[in-house]
């Protein structure tokens, strides 16, 4: 497993070189001796010598090795994590050596290498500042964005993407970078559109600006959920034949309404065919007939009377449905009746109006501009009416409308002079309170209140869903990833490329126990992506299990997932099925990866998914490197290399420990010309 120094390897055979060359000259001088009875005496003598020659040897090996040569090999790998990965590291080198003032040497010079290299990193933060302060800039601009963007390459492999793509895809394990944008949407209208755009491009080199972009409407591959997407190719990057920008927006929602309203119109259209048919009928028969018997006419006359109330009827179910269209066009939202009356009341005050809000603020749907300038409106309209200079509002919820009530003292506003209000503006440039009205589907009405000498005003607006939905998860800080040179290689040449191009997938569980023969489960399961030298953080997997059994005291107590925490939590089959999306053809990488790996074999049958991804081992690694010390345990590698040790005992902690641990590794593996994949599982496996 570990590696004899050079120095061993050149004593020993030295030492046996010179065992052999004296045992062959005690030999000769034996048989070339003239007296046989003066051989044993010389064949002593020999003996002698050679014991005492390889007892000097020994010791002087021994001596050599405890003050002179292991002292240098300690320094020399000393110097090599300090001058790699951890300029802090503290040389640990026995009290007693004959090297003089060298480890002091070399310790100041380490000193000196950290002061420039903090020194040179604060040079490169402060002229980098400006940079990082454009960079965020535009992340925060991208984060903002609603619509999905992802930047692919000619092979469609992501290059780039922003937050909301996260959201669209819900999550799909199969986002990432380098990753295909065929796991997350479907092929062909993609493909589709890449053909029109290169074919347009072979055409014409100069293409227009409409021309450089193909919009169609495609589905997700894990929900189904229908996107409404445009293609448009990007200006050539350096190094690369072409890219695109792919933009796209989840219609799912929208479609699915206008297709239920389509079918409502269209019914509603059908079943006014009938009555009018009737109508039109009974009308002709009383005008061809104006002579018929009275009972007759007045059968006519009962079927008109009839086929109208259902046609009147139909009617205003058909003015509805149109009304709920128009309003769909405008730009309704998400708003809190909160904020909206602060903004009013805020602006009322310079008016000489105190407004303020009473109850439990409620979300309406609407739209919040015309909204905000109906509920000024109505204020200042009771202000001059009932000369009422302090109101207050309630917001009420029933029957999925949220009432907004005005409440002040004196006495209800009649609704002859509401209907005046209606046609009068909301604002210099607003709409009328009809059409505002009209576009919330609401109304407004004034009576007496439940308090004597008091008054209300109500107000409808629709009320909206997040009034009993669950906020959504928040997003990671850093929304936007983003590598402009990805290189994801086929899995059956993995093992010929360079360590510094490919992904890696660094994992960890948390168990019940430590046996899976004996029935133990996993609990919790963790990934963190590596690409060229860099975590992205944005790319984490961490889910829990459910392992349909008990968790013993001792395991909770070492990793702190309780039954509880689990029972809701979905199975093995599921979570590793999400995991292999995730990981991809990328390598995967452990600490102690074979207690790990074992339990995910034992699993893959149910789950339906089979790992055959090469597997890196940081423990085996780190037996390579430092084979100077037996401590290979996670946090003594950690410590060794400067990694900062949190979350441990998690699998998502210990996950991103080891992902800091092995990008340490990797970098003093290459220092030792070890690059490829191939080499690295080489040396791992001795």
């Amino acid at each position: 497993m570990t590696r004899q120094p050079g120095y061993r390897r050149l004593l020993w055979g030295g030492s046996l070189l010179y065992v052999l060359l004296l045992g062959g000259t005690g030999i000769l001088v034996h048989l070339l001796s003239v007296s046989p009875e003066g051989r044993p005496d010389i064949l002593l003598i020999f003996a002698v010598a050679a014991c005492i020659n390889v007892a000097a040897l020994v010791i002087l090996f021994a001596v050599l090795h405890r003050l002179i040569f292991r002292p240098l090999y300690l320094l020399n790998q000393g110097v090599e994590i300090v001058a790699g990965v951890n300029s802090a590291y503290e040389f640990d080198l026995p009290r007693h050596h004959l090297l003089g003032n060298l480890p002091k040497a070399v310790e100041n010079l380490s000193t000196a290498f950290l002061k420039a290299k903090r020194e040179m990193a604060e040079a490169l933060a402060a002229g980098a500042g400006e940079m990082e302060d454009r960079k965020t800039q535009l992340e925060t601009v991208l984060n903002s964005l609603r619509e999905g963007v992802i930047v692919c390459d000619d092979r469609a492999r992501i290059l780039f993407y922003n937050s909301a793509v996260r959201r669209l895809f819900y999550d799909n394990e199969a986002l990432g970078l380098g990753r295909s944008l065929y796991l997350l949407c479907a092929r062909d209208p993609v493909e589709n559109s890449l053909a029109i755009l290169r074919q347009r491009k072979i055409r014409n080199e100069e293409m227009t600006e409409e021309e450089k972009g193909v919009r169609f409407v495609c589905t997700t591959i894990k929900e189904g959920a229908l996107l409404h997407c445009h293609i448009r190719m990007l200006p050539v990057m350096p190094a690369r034949p072409w890219s695109f920008v792919f933009t796209c927006e989840d219609v799912s929602h929208q479609v699915d309404i206008l297709g239920r309203r389509d079918n409502r119109l269209r019914s509603l259209v059908s079943k006014m065919r009938a009555p009018l048919t009737n109508l039109s009928v009974s009308a002709e028969g009383l005008n061809l007939y104006p002579g018929l018997a009275a009972e007759t006419r007045s059968k006519f006359e009962q079927i008109i009377v009839q086929e109208t109330h259902i046609l009147i009827e139909h009617f205003d179910r058909l003015a509805h449905e149109i009304q709920e269209m128009v309003s769909a066009q405008y730009a309704d939202s998400d708003v809190f009746a909160g904020d909206l009356v602060a903004c009013v009341a805020k602006k009322l005050k310079s008016q000489g109006v105190q407004l303020t809000m009473t109850g439990d603020p409620l979300w309406v749907y609407a739209d919040s501009v015309s909204l905000l300038l109906l509920l000024e409106f109505l204020a200042l309209k009771i202000r001059d009416y009932c000369g009422a200079g302090t109101i207050e509002i309630q917001t009420l919820l029933g029957d999925k409308r949220v009432y907004f009530d005005y409440c002040w003292q004196g006495s209800a506003i009649p609704q002859s002079e509401l209907q005046r209000w209606l046609s009068e503006l909301t604002g210099p440039a607003g709409f009328t309170v009809s059409e505002v009205l009209e576009r919330h589907g609401s109304d407004i009405w004034s009576n007496p209140h439940a308090i004597s000498g008091y008054a209300i005003l109500r107000l409808p607006v629709p009320s909206s869903p997040n009034q009993w939905g669950t906020p959504e998860p928040v997003l990671p800080e850093r929304p936007v990833y983003h590598d402009f040179a990805v290189l994801e290689p086929a899995a059956d040449v993995l093992t010929e490329q360079a360590l510094d191009r490919l992904t890696f997938i660094v994992f960890d569980t948390e168990t019940t126990g430590l046996s899976p023969l004996d029935g133990d489960e996993i609990v919790s399961l963790a990934g963190v992506k590596v690409f060229k030298g860099g975590i992205i953080v944005g790319e984490i997997f961490d889910k829990m299990v459910n392992p349909c059994r008990t968790i013993p005291r001792e395991s909770v107590r070492f990793h702190g997932i309780t039954e509880e925490m689990v029972k809701d939590k979905p199975k093995i089959g599921e979570v590793l099925r999400s995991f292999h999306s995730y990981v991809g053809n990328a390598v995967l990488v452990g600490h102690n990866a074979a207690f790990d790996m074992r339990f995910i074999r034992m699993k893959e049958q149910e789950a339906g998914v089979r790992f055959r991804n090469p597997v890196l081992d940081t423990l085996s690694l780190s037996l390579y490197l430092h084979d100077h010390t037996p401590e290979h345990s996670l946090d003594a590698i950690a410590q060794r290399l400067g990694v900062e040790i949190r979350g441990r005992h998690t699998a998502r902690g210990d996950s991103l420990i080891t992902a800091e641990i092995f990008l340490r590794l990797l970098y003093l593996l290459m220092e030792r010309g070890i690059t490829t994949l191939g080499k690295a599982m080489e040396v791992s496996r001795r």
